[in-house]
Parts: C-alpha cells; sequence; structure tokens
C-alpha cells in the first residue's frame, strides 16, 4: 500500500497547526479520521511518524523528514493543477487574496470592482492581517497571494513591485504654513505613528530616517483611523501613504503637507510562493492593477 495525497496532507496540517484537532479543523474532516489517516500513512511506511508520548504533539526524526518530502510531493501536484487550469479561463475559480491593513481600505475599492467586471468568473475570497500573519499563512499555503507594502524579506516569496507611494505629513489644520517640506520639519514635531507590528511604522522610520533621531518622543496607535482621530483632535503630526490622503476621507480639520523631492515612499507589490502553479495569473493580475494606477 503506497502512501496517498490526502494522508499526507494530514502530516503536513499536523505539523503546521501542533495538534490533532486544530489539524483535523484545517482539513475539515473530523480528528478521528485525520488520526486514523496518519495511522495509515504509518502503516504503509512502516514507520512510527508521530510521537505520541507527551501531550505535546511533535513529529519524530523520520516524521520532519517525510514531512520536507510531502510539501514537495504536495506543491508540485499543486503545479500540475495549475498547468491544467491554465487551459481553462484565465484569473477564474477562488482566489485568496490577503491584504494588509494600510492598504485595503484604499485600494481594494477602486481594484475589486474593475475585477468583478472584466474576469466574472474569478472568486476572490479576502484576509486582512498585519504582514508577518499574512506572510506565514501565504507559506503554509492558506492564501494564495498577498499585496502588501515592501521592502520585506521573507523565505521563499516571489515579488512584484506594482508602483512606489510617497508618504505625506497629516498636521492639525492651520498649525502649520502649507508648503512643500523636507525631512528636517520632522525633527522638532510630536510624531504619532502606529504600534509596532505594522509594517507601516518599520517603512515610515526608514524612509524618514527617524530612527536616526531616537531622543525624538513618539506615540503609538493600533490603526490608521486612529491616528487620524488623534491628529483631528490636535494631537501631533503623523505619516500617512499618500493613498490614505487622498482616498481615506479625511477630516475637514487635517491638513496634508507633501515632502519635497526626493520624497520619502514604500513599495506597494504582490506577492506569492516561488513557483506557485498560479503565477501566470498573479502576473496577469498585477497588470491589470498597474493599468488601474495608470489612469
Amino acid at each position: 500500500m503506497r502512501p496517498t495525497l490526502k494522508q499526507l496532507d494530514y502530516l503536513i496540517a499536523l505539523k503546521q497547526e501542533g495538534s490533532f484537532s486544530k489539524a483535523a479543523e484545517y482539513c475539515f474532516v473530523t480528528q478521528s479520521t485525520l488520526s486514523a489517516g496518519i495511522k495509515e500513512l504509518e502503516s504503509a511506511l512502516g514507520q512510527t511518524l508521530v510521537d505520541r508520548s507527551s501531550r505535546t504533539i511533535t513529529l519524530t526524526t523520520l516524521g520532519e523528514d517525510i514531512y520536507a518530502q510531502a510539501t514537495k510531493i504536495t506543491g508540485q501536484v499543486d503545479t500540475l493543477v495549475g498547468l491544467a487550469k491554465k487551459q481553462d479561463e484565465p484569473l477564474s475559480g477562488t482566489l485568496k487574496l490577503g491584504v494588509i491593513p494600510t492598504i485595503a481600505p484604499y485600494m481594494l475599492p477602486a481594484i475589486l470592482p474593475s475585477l468583478q467586471r472584466d474576469y466574472v468568473h474569478l472568486d476572490i475570497q479576502l484576509y486582512e492581517d498585519l504582514t508577518e500573519r499574512l506572510i506565514e499563512r501565504l507559506q503554509r499555503r492558506k492564501i494564495d497571494l498577498l499585496l502588501m507594502a515592501f521592502p520585506f524579506e521573507a523565505e521563499g516569496i516571489e515579488q512584484h513591485i506594482l508602483f512606489e507611494e510617497p508618504f505625506v505629513v497629516a498636521a492639525p489644520k492651520g498649525k502649520y504654513r502649507k508648503q512643500a517640506i523636507t525631512l528636517d520639519f520632522l525633527d522638532d514635531k510630536s510624531v504619532l505613528l502606529l504600534e509596532d507590528g505594522h509594517c507601516l511604522r518599520d517603512h515610515a522610520l526608514q524612509a524618514c530616517k527617524l530612527q536616526k533621531a531616537p531622543q525624538k518622543r513618539t506615540f503609538s496607535a493600533t490603526s490608521l483611523p486612529t491616528l487620524i482621530q488623534m491628529i483631528s483632535h490636535g494631537y501631533g503630526i503623523t505619516l500617512l501613504p499618500e493613498m490614505a490622503a487622498k482616498r481615506g476621507g479625511l477630516p475637514p480639520n487635517i491638513d496634508i503637507l507633501e515632502f519635497k523631492d526626493p520624497k520619502p515612499t514604500r513599495q506597494i507589490g504582490l506577492a506569492w510562493r516561488k513557483g506557485a502553479p498560479g503565477a501566470h495569473d498573479y502576473r496577469l493580475l498585477a497588470a491589470h492593477i498597474e493599468k488601474l494606477q495608470n489612469l
């Protein structure tokens, strides 16, 4: 008896989820079904793959080796499926798209209607979360594609940069003369930023060289809407991506100050697993978005 793909999927899920119950939930089967499937895999190989001697589920040394091979095998099967799908209609079927919170409310309203119009058989399922958690989901094949901000280094991920986006400064209305500013403008200001874990914070610090001024006092907030409300009530200034300033519906009591060239920027792009079977469709989607940006 040879191992089946379903049995390999069960082993991969158990390794990644760390428990039989979570792995079963991920695979949409009962815990007893998943447990039986893994025992069948062990019987087929004639070896123990799971260490069941403690409350914490771990794989044996051989189990780890089988897991590594199983991920390669299932990835190759996905590639076969993707090759077959290419013969059908492009950008059709289900696409699990992850989007970070500092992009989702500003880009998606412009992207989704045109995709629904041009690719009527495309079903986009959205997952909004922080970059690190979305990257992990992407690496574990829980999502297909990620719309995010760069730079961001991650193993096994292919990147496609769509465009470069400037940062702007949001300030209480009338507090500062509206003019093009330089980075020196930030030196003596109370700058509000998103809390740790948001890539926008890291990109703003890097792009605006705020990390070179450790004596600067900064405040943190959990979301861009929170930051914007704090600014509108006179609590310092903040750095916003241009799309948030243009498409975010800012309160009337906020002024937007633009930087002189060279402007601090972040990059917006797509990310997918290297060798992903849907890479052709993802590049097609990238071209669609780039066309919209140029309109």
